[in-house]
């Protein structure tokens, strides 16, 4: 037995074949075994999760913007309805001419974070005009213009008509000339602020603002081209009688008996 174990081969250690070295490495049979069978199904798994993330990201987007909108539609309602309650109460100050309490209003208006506009203005203005205080009105006026403000159509009216029952014809024109300025249609203004100088007694003013207004293309009403030509020939002014009633014929509306007694009745006197 002894003699048997000597003719056996040494015994040598088993080395793996390097994987460079192996067959095996080319094989299709290898190839098809190590490919992962699973690999597919998890690809589609990660698209169909990427796929979900997207979504729900959008999901959350659209979510926040319209969020978004609701707060910003209700922040706007809010700041609506506390604005309508302070124009409230300026209008009231407006109608009882109190330009102290249109004030403390417009002050509360910014403590609350709101920015007085033109219809804030206007209340003020309306305000200093019933208490009859010009320079109050003047100076509320040149404020809103320097913040940058467009004032109303009505805030120039409210001036015209203080001014107008005051007598003061040339700060009345220089409101006219601001309303131009604006861009604004003057005629109305103008045919307050004539009212306004003739009911206020001062029948030459008024007669000089009007011929202004009608040389440059300005035309009265009818009422008021009866009440000048009726008003100057009674006060014996027969040339600015004349005058409005060739100013009215231009425009169309031939003179009557009415004016022509009018007339009539001063070459009498």
């Amino acid at each position: 037995m002894a003699s048997a174990f000597k003719t056996m081969p040494e015994f040598v250690a088993w080395k793996p074949v390097p994987p460079r070295l192996s067959h095996f490495g080319t094989s299709k049979t290898c190839h098809y075994l190590s490919t992962d069978p699973w690999a597919e199904g998890r690809k589609k798994w990660r698209y169909s999760l990427r796929a979900a993330s997207t979504l729900d990201t959008a999901n959350q987007s659209t979510n926040g913007v319209a969020v978004k909108s609701q707060r910003k539609k209700r922040a706007e309602e809010k700041e609506t309805n506390l604005r309508f309650v302070f124009l409230e109460e300026l209008m009231q100050c407006a109608r009882n001419g109190d330009a102290r309490g249109a004030r403390v209003a417009m002050d509360d208006m910014v403590v609350a974070g709101l920015r007085p506009g033109p219809r804030s203005f206007h209340g003020l203005i309306v305000a200093h005009t019933i208490a009859g205080d010009e320079h109050g009105a003047m100076h509320s006026l040149r404020r809103e213009v320097s913040l940058g403000f467009r004032p109303l159509e009505e805030t120039f009216i409210a001036l015209a008509r203080l001014f107008g029952s005051k007598g003061h014809a040339s700060r009345g024109e220089e409101i006219l000339a601001a309303m131009e300025k604006f861009k604004f249609d003057i005629r109305r203004t103008w045919l307050i602020l004539v009212e306004e100088l003739h009911e206020a007694g001062h029948l030459k003013k008024a007669n000089e603002v009007f011929l202004k207004g009608a040389g440059g293309g300005l035309k009265g009403t009818d009422k008021l081209y009866d009440l000048l030509i009726e008003e100057n020939c009674k006060a014996g002014d027969h040339s600015n009688a004349l005058t409005i009633a060739r100013d009215m014929e231009s425009h169309g509306r031939m003179a009557t008996t009415f004016h022509f007694n009018c007339l009539l009745s001063v070459q009498i006197l």
